[in-house]
């Protein structure tokens, strides 16, 4: 009720007719004011930006104006370009490490693809930093390790700036987001490299008729050298250790008092499973075939290096890799495709994700 009557009283009044006209001309004046100060400030912003590169656009770029021409660009992977130059110095490099003397006609596409990968994974790391480990600490513990390799430190400074680095501390931060990419990478591909021991039973089932194994047997040893030495010396030596172990002395213990093989005697003499084969490093003993040593007694032996007194187990027959002997191998061979499986998926996705947003252009065939 108090509304209406206010209403008609303002509609009625002359006065009130004039307060109403006012209040709308402030109104209007407010919101001129305001689209004249955004459009101040937008007209400003694109002279800055587009024409007289004021403060905001020295802000925005560093001060850095993009000076590379058109021409010269090979690839743009989301506004970050890669230069003819660039793709050169990548083909020369690739072709040292292979030997090539030539370029090798068709490659040229395939290696710009590579560095657009390169590229990509740089670009995901940046996006990614706050989420990957900081490798800081390691990575300025190499670039002062490398440090301590050169003459002086400006030989260090022309050695850096020919591979492309500044100074240390460029070098230092490169490595820092090489170890954050291959983070950023594992964190990716984690889920999908795992195995299982079913997968490994799986893979050894499908492979076991073609995992031949050849005879095999656990060795241990007692060496004596001969370089330099009387043989009938060492020999002798070599007879009374042979009668301590008949005695029932302990072959660890006593091929880790006098046993001269530096690699074996800390372990007891433990030579591990050797196989009946060419790359067996004692294949010139008689550990396989009709003059074999037998088994769990002690044997004197000499070879051209001089004399061992051997211990073997049961010689295994050749046939195929029983499981428990071939898991290790075969869970590895399966993680390392996995691995290459997840990472060439991980890169495609990505490619894809750029292609489709128009993010990635490439400018040579």
């Amino acid at each position: 009720m108090r509304l209406r009557i206010l209403t008609r009283f303002l509609f009625a009044n002359p006065r009130g007719r004039e307060y109403n006209v006012r209040v709308k001309l402030s109104s209007l004046r407010y919101s001129t004011i305001k689209l004249a100060i955004f459009g101040s400030v937008l007209l400003y912003l694109g002279l800055d930006l587009l024409a007289f590169r004021g403060p905001v656009w020295n802000m925005m770029y560093g001060g850095k104006t993009p000076a590379i021409p058109a021409s010269e660009i090979v690839a743009d992977v989301y506004g970050e370009p890669i230069t003819k130059a660039q793709l050169n110095r990548y083909e020369a490099e690739q072709d040292a490490l292979a030997g090539r003397k030539a370029p090798e006609p068709g490659r040229r596409a395939s290696m710009l693809m590579n560095m657009v990968r390169a590229k990509l994974l740089q670009i995901r790391t940046r996006y990614n930093v706050t989420r990957l480990p900081d490798f800081h600490e390691k990575a300025s513990a190499e670039a002062a390790a490398l440090a301590t390799r050169a003459e002086n430190p400006a030989a260090m400074e022309a050695q850096l700036q020919s591979q492309g680095y500044e100074n240390l501390g460029h070098y230092s931060k490169r490595i820092n987001s090489t170890l954050q990419s291959a983070a950023l990478l594992e964190q990716a591909i984690e889920p999908h490299i795992t195995v299982s021991d079913e997968d490994v039973t799986r893979v050894y089932e499908q492979l076991k008729h073609e995992l031949p194994a050849p005879a095999r047997r656990q060795v241990k040893h007692i060496f004596l050298e001969t370089l330099h030495k009387d043989p009938a010396e060492v020999k002798k030596q070599a007879q009374q250790i042979l009668a301590r172990l008949q005695q029932g002395e302990d072959f660890a213990a006593v091929a880790k008092e006098c046993s001269q093989d530096l690699h074996s005697a800390p372990k007891g003499g433990e030579l591990g499973v050797l196989e009946d084969s060419g790359q067996c490093p004692l294949h010139k003993l008689p550990l396989f075939g009709e003059d074999a040593i037998p088994a769990g007694v002690p044997t004197l032996v000499q070879s051209e290096w001089g004399w061992h007194i051997l211990q073997a187990g049961e010689i295994t027959p050749a046939g195929t890799l029983r499981p428990e002997e071939c898991r290790a191998s075969i869970r590895s061979a399966i993680e390392s495709v996995r691995r290459e499986q997840a990472l060439d998926a991980w890169y495609k996705s990505a490619l894809k994700e750029g292609f489709s947003k128009k993010r990635i252009k490439i400018n040579v065939k």
